[in-house]
């Protein structure tokens, strides 16, 4: 089988190079056991009148008291001009009688954007943006912390998506979605196989593949370590430790990395190809015509998969020997309140009313995304769906990607890596120097 060549692997939605810290949770703001820690400072750069320190609450409340909109408030969303915004902004006016526009702009220039425009005075008061950018986001000062509704929201959104929303140990994000990838299921052709395991998938595409015909029981981007991280990490592999923060602590190259990329390379045995020939055109194209009976991917594509013709399920990456459960890595995005908000209280009733258990359960009847909500997978729309549904599940098994800036270069040292290790390379040894190429970038800052 022949695939036509390209010089690079499909841009994973979400993966940026530079990503921002992922660490454990702390409570913030108005936690009721631990002391608060949070300093001003991680705020710099914001106008004298739009502060709001970390120890005080919003303004003109208290913290039992109901938080109440400012007299005459009104509010600029920047976000996807999609029927949900629509929608959601009109409610939202008639239950605080607050009007709110709402204005196009692309979720990946929003901190950049703000950063200008808010000193202007012509920022938006609530933004939307991926988990990667928080970092610039904070030491930028555009962003308010999520003060007022966090115990609410730490009680009710999955708790890979507070990670992801969370800087420092201090809570800014109102999660609204999560995109993970998980395996699709063709079940016109995989029909009632058995797909417990991954011993179970590498039986099924034996008996399956029909190489000379592009058929395959089982496809993904193995080239692409955005996917086969889920393999590192289920054994105890990781990028960075402490979370994801402490740049000194790579464990790209311990026992659990090394084993997990062994299991990588037996997938050859069901996918005898070069996996730079597997971009995600050629796979997407080869799936939708249904050559591909398992097919890893990312929830981005739900949409388009539903509406093929054929029955589509998605189930979680399954256990791999020795019963070892992937770990893959996620991406969240949230609504951010503005440091340069006129109207702090009413933005951060807007973000979190954005973000309630109802406004998900219409975002996902709107558009289709995976709210970051917990206990929505009981929901019987969702349970109907046995795409979503997969996804829900998926995402209990996730991690959200490594934020701080040096994460860039794992993606620049395990991409090669991945490649010789497919191609037959000791796989501790090449490991072993990936891990060194990156404490070396990272010790001399290269870019």
């Amino acid at each position: 089988m022949v695939f036509k060549q390209q010089e690079k692997y499909h841009s994973i939605a979400g993966e940026k190079y530079d990503m921002m810290k992922q660490v454990k949770r702390k409570l913030g703001l108005v936690a009721l056991t631990s002391i608060l820690t949070f300093s001003l400072a991680a705020c710099g750069g914001k106008s004298a009148s739009n502060e709001t320190k970390a120890s005080e609450q919003p303004s003109g409340t208290a913290a039992t008291d109901e938080l109440k909109a400012e007299p005459g408030a009104e509010l600029l969303l920047w976000d996807s001009k999609d029927p949900f915004v629509e929608y959601a902004s009109k409610e939202f006016e008639k239950k605080y009688n607050v009007k709110v526009k709402f204005e196009k702009v692309e979720s990946t220039d929003t901190v950049k954007r703000l950063s200008t425009d808010g000193p202007a005075g012509t920022g938006a008061d609530v933004v939307v943006f991926p988990h990667d950018h928080l970092g610039t986001a904070v030491k930028s000062g555009v962003i308010l912390p999520n003060d007022y509704f966090e115990e609410e929201t730490k009680k009710t959104i999955v708790e890979p998506a507070v990670q992801a929303s969370t800087y420092e140990g201090v809570l800014y994000g109102y999660p609204r979605n999560i995109e993970t990838y998980a395996l699709y299921v063709n079940k016109d052709l995989v029909k009632d196989a058995k797909l417990d395991t991954w011993e179970d998938i590498i039986a099924f595409s034996k008996k399956f593949n029909d190489v000379p015909n592009n058929k395959f029981g089982f496809l993904y981007e193995a080239n692409n370590p955005y996917f086969n991280y889920a393999f590192m990490a289920g054994y105890g592999g990781y990028v960075f430790g402490k979370n994801g923060t402490d740049k000194n602590d790579i464990g790209i190259n311990n026992e659990g990395a090394v084993k997990g990329m062994e299991f990588y390379r037996s997938l050859k045995e069901i996918i005898p190809v070069n996996p730079k020939d597997i971009t995600a055109d050629v796979k997407t194209g080869l799936w939708q015509e249904g050559k591909v009976a398992i097919n890893l991917d990312g929830i981005w594509n739900a949409g388009n998969f539903a509406k093929l013709p054929f029955e589509v399920e998605v189930i979680p990456l399954p256990k791999m020997p020795g019963g070892a459960e992937p770990v893959a890595f996620s991406g969240v995005k949230s609504y951010y309140v503005s440091s340069y908000s006129k109207y702090p209280n009413a933005a951060r009733l807007f973000a979190h009313f954005l973000t309630t258990k109802e406004m998900m359960l219409k975002n996902y009847e709107l558009n289709g995304v995976l709210p970051a909500a917990k206990g929505l997978e009981n929901e019987e729309a969702i349970k109907n769906d046995k795409i979503i549904a997969g996804f829900m599940q998926q995402v209990a098994k996730t991690q959200p990607m490594p934020s701080i800036p040096e994460t860039q270069f794992f993606w620049q040292s395990v991409t090669p890596a991945i490649e010789q290790i497919w191609n037959g390379a000791d796989v501790k040894a090449t490991l072993d120097k990936a891990a060194g190429e990156m404490k070396t970038n990272i010790a001399t800052g290269n870019k």
